[in-house]
């Protein structure tokens, strides 16, 4: 035999030797498997990259009434509208997820006692306030008089 091989032989002599060697071996083989599995499930879930990811998405624009008109007038609610009533708006995948709606900036009918039509610009997306240079949308609120009932006297 060769040298090495009488050395390894002595030094393993016996299969308790290799049982343990075998052992040791297995443990520290589960230990970096069992790492390597949990850090490429750790990737696949972190959502982080939703935050670089750029997306769009078509989302309503919502009208801020800030005011009701005044006594005797009421606001059709059914017909307030703008123009244009949908935005394609483009940001991270993680904001526009949940984004339900753009929303205008509070709008002021205290003193309208016939249609409003109103230059307003957009205040938030999906919760965040826009910075930069203000998206203007036409809103129109529809107000009309209400009507006393008559009652008929006897």
């Amino acid at each position: 035999m060769v040298l090495a091989e009488v050395v390894f032989m002595k030094l393993l002599g016996g299969t308790w030797h290799l049982k343990i060697a075998a052992l040791l071996l297995a443990v520290l083989s589960y230990f970096y498997i069992h790492k390597a599995i949990e850090s490429l499930s750790k990737k696949e879930t972190d959502p982080s990259y939703k935050l670089i990811k750029l997306t769009a998405k078509s989302l309503p624009v919502k009208v801020r009434l800030a005011t009701l008109p005044p006594d005797g007038y009421r606001i059709l609610t059914d017909d307030v509208g703008t123009t244009p009533n949908r935005l394609i708006v483009i940001g991270p995948e993680a904001l526009l997820d949940e984004a339900s709606s753009a929303e205008t900036a509070l709008v002021d009918v205290s003193e309208s006692t016939r249609n409003a039509a109103k230059k307003v610009p957009l205040e938030s997306v999906a919760g965040i306030h826009v910075t930069g240079e203000p998206y203007y949308v036409d809103v129109t609120v529809p107000i009309e008089k209400i009507e006393e009932e008559k009652t008929p006297q006897s």
